[in-house]
């Protein structure tokens, strides 16, 4: 089933938290170094270095835990400053990943179907008889007939099951879908019957 399904991998994890390089790393380093300072000396338990790493940690720990509590605007201000900055590469790519945490990694049920072996085989049975050579549906002759009414002249035209499999090796994944509202992944990861 994983070979059929395309997956994309994310570089967020629970560790990464925004904001931090704005509002956490300054204190995190400070309370790092006073934490130093206090076990260097043998961790006393009444000083002046002992009272700087609890006041310096207390601060850190604020300063995460405001980071936690406002992760949505901190993620639309990195967005608006990539953007105030022209830097539209990393706009993007923080929208992309804005929108695709909320996305659900695992299906629960589509169509009526639960259980990853039955959703499995709904979708292979509707792409058998999608793209099966002896079921006569209502889109295969509409496009038979869309390519006979067509004015190009295609007696010159000829290519192999190898230029369209090259063809759709070229393509470029994770964009929208076209105007048959079918992904590109839909046929990157297709079999060899589908490119036939």
């Amino acid at each position: 089933m994983y070979n059929a399904i395309p997956l994309r991998k994310s570089s967020t994890t629970h560790y990464n938290v925004a904001g931090w390089n704005v509002y956490v790393n300054e204190k995190h380093v400070i309370a790092r170094e006073a934490f130093l300072d206090w076990m260097r000396a043998g961790k006393p338990n009444r000083d002046a270095l002992f009272d700087q790493m609890k006041r310096t940690r207390a601060v850190f720990k604020l300063s995460l835990r405001y980071c936690k509590n406002h992760l949505e605007e901190m993620k639309a201000a990195a967005c608006a400053n990539s953007l105030m900055d022209n830097d539209y590469q990393k706009f993007w790519s923080s929208v992309y990943k804005i929108s695709n945490s909320k996305a659900s990694g695992h299906v629960n049920c589509i169509n009526g179907m639960s259980g990853s072996e039955n959703i499995t085989n709904m979708w292979r049975n509707y792409f058998e008889n999608l793209y099966c050579v002896n079921v006569g549906s209502k889109y295969r002759s509409l496009f038979e007939n869309k390519l006979i009414s067509s004015s190009m002249e295609t007696s010159n035209i000829l290519f192999t099951v190898s230029d369209v499999i090259s063809a759709v090796n070229k393509q470029k994944l994770s964009k929208a879908a076209g105007a048959d509202a079918v992904h590109m992944e839909a046929f990157v990861y297709g079999s060899n019957r589908l490119y036939v």
